[in-house]
């Protein structure tokens, strides 16, 4: 009976170790598997932790600087003006009669002295004559007795003032009957017609100036009171530019256009016709040496100017700051940012508030493209 029951466990035990014999070679390759996999995700999470440090530095932006300095802030304004002759002569009739002669027409050059045309006023002529001879033989007359002692002065001194305003008006009747060009320039906008009688005060033309030129424009309140007199100014006219100088300007309003007037010289030699219009650019407002910012580089937010730096922990920061003068270029900074910021100048839209940056190198705020 035992014999027959080792013989059963021993049947047993050869039928296990006949098993654990078939499944050793499946088990290792699946432990070698399993081991392998263990591994290699060991090493890279181990590659992940160790180069974490690296991976974030490597993709920390890298930016541009500058710091905040002083220039000068320019405000300038165009606007279309008139050119006009800077030098207008009006010929006035200073006699009344009847106008036999016309010497001059409308695009007619002429210099000072030459014959506008003749006025027929000689009956005025005759009567002023009577009176000055009368007056002439009087104060002869008078003179003679005042050398002699016969009259006083007060006496004479009022024959002789008699005697020269009667001179006078004669002289006045003999030389403006013809009227002359009182400067060198070009006939315009004249008037006259023969036979036709005129009164005294009558503007039979003006001569326009041909050497000179000026420039007449309109401008609103608060501009006029920043322009000052010999200021520059530029004009331009068919893409060409010329250098000017303010010569006037009214502090009343001009009715029409609801404007100041303004006038400015054109100093370069130019073939501008009176009457056309141009392009003139002026400055009107400007500081200098004061602390500026490119306005390229200047954000907004409700209305409020501000700039990126780079703050604490090399983060970017918005900072605001004060603003006054400003133009296309630049802006005024009276307050919010100082010499010792660092101010980003080359940003991006991978960038945001709160990133962390590394100053890649310093430049010259003026210098940005």
């Amino acid at each position: 009976m035992n014999e027959i029951k080792n013989k059963n466990m021993e049947k047993m035990n050869d039928s296990q170790n006949t098993n654990t014999y078939k499944l050793t070679p499946l088990g290792i390759v699946l432990r070698i598997v399993l081991v392998v996999i263990a591994v290699y995700i060991g090493v890279l999470v181990f590659r992940r932790v160790t180069s974490k440090e690296e991976i974030v530095a490597s993709n920390t932006a890298k930016v541009n600087i500058a710091h905040i300095s002083k220039t000068d802030i320019k405000k300038e304004r165009s606007v279309t003006g008139t050119i006009m002759p800077s030098d207008t002569f009006y010929v006035v009739n200073k006699v009344a009669g009847e106008i036999t002669k016309i010497y001059v027409s409308n695009g007619q050059t002429v210099k000072k002295g030459d014959k506008i045309c003749e006025i027929d006023n000689s009956k005025q002529i005759e009567s002023a004559f009577i009176q000055y001879d009368t007056s002439r033989k009087a104060y002869e007359r008078m003179e003679k007795l005042y050398n002699s002692g016969d009259i006083s002065l007060q006496s004479f001194e009022q024959v002789k003032a008699q005697y020269e305003a009667h001179k006078l008006a004669y002289d006045t009747q003999v030389e403006y009957s013809t009227p002359v060009a009182t400067g060198d320039g070009t006939i315009e906008n004249t008037n006259m017609t023969l036979n036709v009688t005129i009164t005294t005060g009558t503007v039979l033309c003006y001569i326009t100036s041909d050497e000179a030129k000026e420039i007449e424009f309109g401008v609103t309140e608060s501009v006029l009171d920043g322009i000052k007199l010999f200021d520059d100014v530029v004009v331009e006219k068919q893409g060409k530019k010329y250098n000017g100088t303010i010569k006037d300007k009214s502090n009343l309003i001009n009715s029409k256009t609801g404007l100041f007037d303004v006038k400015a010289t054109i100093d370069d030699d130019n073939n501008f016709a009176s009457g056309v219009a141009a392009k003139v650019t002026f400055v009107y407002e400007e500081k200098e040496n004061i602390y500026a910012l490119p306005k390229k580089i200047v954000y907004y937010e409700n209305t409020k100017p501000f700039v990126y730096v780079i703050g604490d922990e090399g983060k970017v920061t918005k900072k605001f700051f004060g603003s006054g003068i400003e133009n296309t270029d630049k802006i005024e900074v009276t307050s919010g940012i100082s010499t010792s910021d660092d101010i980003i100048v080359t940003w991006s839209s991978d960038l945001a508030e709160g990133a962390v940056v590394d100053i890649n190198e310093e430049v010259n705020i003026w210098t940005l493209s």
